[in-house]
């Protein structure tokens, strides 16, 4: 029997799709020893390529931003403020965030570090960072963290092991007052399991950057905080256990890619309420509920309204994606991301009475 080329490309398709859906499924039920195992590949090829690993942890780190020239200059009363990445970001996710802070004269600094490792690695430097650099003399600093940034802080500030609160107290550390997690999965995305398209982004545009080396797509994580994101994960569980940081104003900004705001559905169903028979009143709470369930499962279209919330912590939201939210696509663009009014205004409330 023949097959037809487009039986063929039809066969090959449906043979790709489940071919993946079997690899996330044994995925699923061996997501530590997967980590255990990438983790062991990146550190014999840490050991063999030692002038690469030396070359791209100068990349990383925090610094100050490369500000425009403005006439602007950071008011000293006001708290140093850490911008912190996601996951495979190539570096443009505060192209329109860290202009506006410094024109409203913050003192702005990146951070910047191995984004695809272990997200207690990566806290582990974030606080090394902090302690090493001058703004350790620096009373205060607020976090704003982008995706899985937010859980780097997080984990920074709550891990047992690295002692942020004990180090505050002993004046090692300045103290964190704020925190804003922009679309922030804390409950996990399961587009996690597909990061591979991300991680390809990433490595792409790191090639015309001259002092990329091949490797760096391995230095930089062996994957490790992709399974950590995973819903569910051991990670996760254990952060989402602990109490919030002491003394931490938190706020949660999640995105949605839903037309409709939560006020409007509501409105909608009551107006609806108020003119049919009242013996199609629990079609219309459905229906709300059903949009509502919507809205929050969409979110952001990486992570969801309900991922990104926590119990206790203020929750605003706003219509955009993952990126639009924070960012222009379009870099002359002069439209305003509906994240960084939110954001500035938070930033602007009185600081602690000790500063």
């Amino acid at each position: 029997m023949k097959i037809g080329n487009k039986n063929l490309w039809v066969i090959l398709i449906v043979l790709g799709i489940t071919l993946v859906v079997v690899i996330q499924v044994v995925r699923h039920f061996f997501r530590e020893e997967e980590r255990q195992i990438r983790t062991h590949i990146r550190e014999a090829v840490k050991k063999e390529y030692p002038e690469a690993v030396n070359q791209l942890k100068a990349m990383y780190g925090l610094k100050p931003f490369d500000q425009p020239k403005t006439s602007v200059k950071p008011d000293a009363q006001t708290s140093a403020v850490i911008l912190v990445h996601g996951l495979d970001e190539p570096g443009k996710v505060w192209m329109n965030l860290a202009p506006a802070l410094v024109e409203k004269g913050f003192s702005v600094w990146t951070m910047t570090y191995p984004n695809d490792q272990h997200i207690i690695e990566s806290a582990q430097f974030f606080l090394e960072c902090i302690k090493s650099h001058s703004l350790a003399k620096t009373k205060n600093i607020s976090i704003v963290a982008h995706s899985m940034g937010g859980l780097v802080a997080r984990e920074m500030l709550t891990h047992p092991s690295l002692s942020y609160v004990e180090k505050v107290d002993k004046k090692e550390l300045p103290a964190v007052w704020q925190l804003i997690m922009v679309g922030t999965p804390n409950h996990g995305s399961e587009l996690a399991r597909f990061r591979i398209f991300t991680e390809f982004r990433e490595q792409i545009i790191g090639l015309f950057n001259e002092k990329y080396h091949w490797i760096h797509g391995i230095l930089d994580g062996a994957g490790e905080a992709g399974i950590d994101l995973t819903p569910g994960s051991t990670f996760l569980e254990r952060l989402n256990r602990r109490p919030h940081p002491r003394n931490v104003n938190m706020l949660v900004i999640a995105g949605t890619m839903n037309p409709w705001q939560k006020n409007e559905i509501e409105d909608f169903a009551h107006n609806l309420t108020v003119k049919l028979p009242e013996d199609t009143r629990v079609a219309v709470k459905e229906m709300e509920n059903v949009l509502l369930s919507v809205s929050n499962e969409i979110g952001d279209g990486l992570v969801s309204v309900r991922s990104a919330q926590l119990t206790g912590v203020p929750l605003r939201i706003v219509q955009g994606t993952h990126l639009s939210m924070i960012r222009n696509i379009i870099a002359d663009s002069q439209r305003i991301p509906p994240a960084i009014p939110i954001i500035i205004e938070q930033l602007h409330r009185t600081l602690p009475k000790n500063t």
